[in-house]
């Protein structure tokens, strides 16, 4: 009888562990499967994200190409008078700064911040204008890249207007440097204005020893002018 007492005290022991086991790997599949859920649902929302962003961003994209485009046609349109150029420049500059301000991460307003600074020097606010060039020059993308030589001979030009000589020809060898040939006639511009007529010669030649190049009627004349 005790042997058999003994056998059942054993049986239910080994009972109760079955049981504990099976209510553990329960708990634990019921805690992996809260965590399996939980990966599931983050990797969901992550793919949400994702998708939204890609939509998102063409959608930025877009809203801001279509603002320069419009901002681009006010800027190009013809004025008939001083006053109609000016509301011109100033409705431009409005549509400029709000695809720079709401969309300043995409290709198009990047770019914006380069035509709003061609505004702004048109308008003779030189030191917008370059603070502008600058914030541009800071963009990385094709867009910069293609605007880059412009943005570094526009700088050169408000220099050169607010009389900072010094200033305007590194900026104009800056352009050259980076593939803008036109610029040359600033650099001769400068050297002419310093008294360096030798220097100045230097440049329009340069400048027209290269076939693809325009204003060669005006250039071709300074060189009569200054190379004796």
């Amino acid at each position: 009888m005790a042997a058999k007492k003994t056998m059942a005290t054993k049986d239910l022991m080994d009972f109760e562990n079955v049981v504990g086991f099976n209510e553990k790997l329960k708990a634990s599949f019921e805690e992996n499967a809260r965590q399996i859920i939980a990966t599931a649902l983050l990797i969901c929302l992550l793919a949400g994200a994702v998708a939204y962003w890609v939509v998102s961003s063409r959608t930025s994209a877009q809203a801001a190409q279509n603002i320069l485009n419009q901002a681009l046609s006010t800027m190009s349109a013809p004025a008939q008078t001083e006053a109609e150029q000016t509301a011109a420049l100033s409705t431009a500059i409005a549509a400029l700064s709000h695809a720079i301000e709401s969309y300043g991460s995409t290709s198009a307003g990047q770019a914006a911040l380069f035509y709003r600074a061609q505004c702004r020097s048109r308008q003779k606010d030189y030191n917008e204008a370059i603070t502008d060039y600058m914030n541009f020059l800071e963009c990385s993308g094709s867009m910069v890249d293609q605007l880059q030589p412009f943005a570094l001979e526009n700088i050169g030009y408000a220099h050169e207007a607010q009389g900072n000589s010094e200033e305007a020809l590194n900026w104009y060898e800056k352009a050259v440097q980076a593939g803008r040939d036109a610029a040359r006639i600033g650099i001769a511009r400068m050297h002419e204005a310093a008294g360096s007529e030798e220097l100045a010669c230097e440049q329009y030649q340069k400048y027209l020893a290269n076939e693809n190049t325009g204003n060669r009627e005006f250039v071709e004349m300074k060189v009569g002018d200054v190379c004796r």
